[in-house]
Formats: structure tokens, C-alpha cells, sequence
């Protein structure tokens, strides 16, 4: 039996729409669609284009499909579903949240806006569930990574190594695996610094989140013998 394989996405282009926005005719509309305050909106660059030009860092945000892919991708993994693997994401204003195994994503990016619009507010799905299927586990990534935990970031910067060679090491050490949810930029320097290794895959070359998530699950299922029904985890 091999311990607990965490995958945690990190700075998800994931949030509300600020404040400052409520009144931009991009949000207003928006509003006006979906039925709801611009409170309950989440920032989307397809929607807000224009309204978010003045924001600061703008193009690490509004992009929640990147999150919603990669989430999709790793919850749907049969080692998911027997819980040898658990999955987090960690959004933009610090928080990280848990999704747990027998959840079920919606399918359609509308929808998926919806219920994490209900998260970022509520800090739990379904809002008034006492036993939620998505919830908030610590305020800030570094709260939650002094339980223990240590972390593999996967950076285009980094040591160059193979998918293979960084899920030995993760399943060997025991390591939480750290990967960008966002869509241009790089990792703020606070979330670089509480890494212990920063690994590179294909050389450097930019990959899409969503690219990177589907290469390190496949290797987890083939290094936890998942192909094999034979074999135990």
C-alpha cells in the first residue's frame, strides 16, 4: 500500500469579480444574463475582457476553465476515486480548498461557475451540507503546507526532469505535487520559496496546465500499477 499522493493546483485563475468592477457594462451585462449581483460572479476574461484592462495582474486572471480542466482531469482519475490520490487547488487570494473523491464536477463550464462562486463565498459545496463535497482547508498555501507537507512545483524554469522521475520522487518522499493553474505569468516569488524542488518538464518548453495534469495522472496510474488489475495499491 503506498501513502497518499496529493495534487494541488496552484494560483488558479479563479475569483469573484472585484469590487471595483460591479459597475463595468461587461459585468453589468453579465449580471443581468446569469440573474444574479455582480457579487456572485465569477471573473471571466471571455465575459470581462474589457473591464478587466485596469486590473492589476491581469493576465493571471479571469481564466477559470484552466482550473476547471485540470480538476476534471485529476478528480476523474480512477486513483481519485479510491483515494490514493487527493486533489486541492489553491486560488489567488490564498485560500486552498480540498475536492473531495466522490465528488462530481459539472461537466459544463457554466455550471462549474456556478457552484465556485457558491465556494469562494460560502467556503464549502454544497452551501449547507454538513458533510461538504468541496471545502476550504486553510486560509493561505503556507498555513497549509506547515502541516508537513512538502512540494514539488512543476516550473518551466526549473531542473529538467521526466514525468516518471517526478512521480518516483513524489511517491518515494511522500511529496505534495504543485501545479500552475494560470494562464501567462510566472509563480509569485512566495509560492516559489516554499517549495523544496522545482522540476521542469519537456525541457523548459511552456506547457498548458491542463497538458502537465493529464501527463503526471497517466504516470501515476502507470507507477501505482492502476493498468495491472491484478496488483494492490
Amino acid at each position: 500500500m503506498v501513502s497518499t499522493i496529493k495534487i494541488l493546483f496552484l494560483e488558479s485563475s479563479l475569483e469573484l469579480v472585484p469590487r471595483e468592477l460591479y459597475g463595468e457594462p461587461d459585468v453589468v451585462r453579465s449580471a443581468r444574463r446569469y440573474e444574479v449581483p455582480p457579487s456572485r460572479l465569477i471573473l471571466d476574461k471571455s465575459l470581462h475582457y474589457k473591464a478587466m484592462r485596469r486590473l492589476e495582474r491581469k493576465w493571471k486572471r479571469g481564466r477559470p476553465d484552466i482550473v476547471h480542466m485540470c480538476l476534471l482531469l485529476a478528480v476523474e482519475s480512477p486513483l481519485t476515486r479510491r483515494g490514493v490520490v487527493e486533489v486541492y487547488f489553491h486560488v489567488l487570494d490564498g485560500r486552498v480548498f480540498k475536492v473531495r473523491s466522490d465528488a462530481r464536477l459539472p461537466k459544463h463550464l457554466e455550471r462549474f461557475k456556478g457552484v465556485m462562486a457558491d465556494l469562494l463565498i460560502a467556503g464549502k459545496v454544497p452551501v449547507d451540507s454538513p458533510d461538504p463535497l468541496i471545502f476550504k482547508v486553510s486560509d493561505s498555501l503556507e498555513e497549509f503546507l506547515a502541516r508537513g507537507e512538502r512540494m514539488i512545483i512543476l516550473w518551466e524554469k526549473g531542473e529538467l526532469k521526466s514525468p516518471e522521475e517526478i512521480v518516483e520522487e513524489a511517491v518515494l518522499e511522500n511529496a505534495l505535487i504543485g501545479i500552475g493553474a494560470f494562464p501567462r505569468g510566472d509563480f509569485e516569488d512566495e509560492v516559489l520559496s516554499l517549495a523544496y524542488k522545482r522540476y521542469a518538464i519537456a525541457g523548459g518548453y511552456p506547457l498548458t496546465a491542463w497538458s502537465v495534469t493529464a501527463r503526471i495522472v497517466c504516470e501515476l496510474e502507470r507507477r501505482l500499477s492502476l493498468t495491472d488489475p491484478s496488483k494492490k495499491l
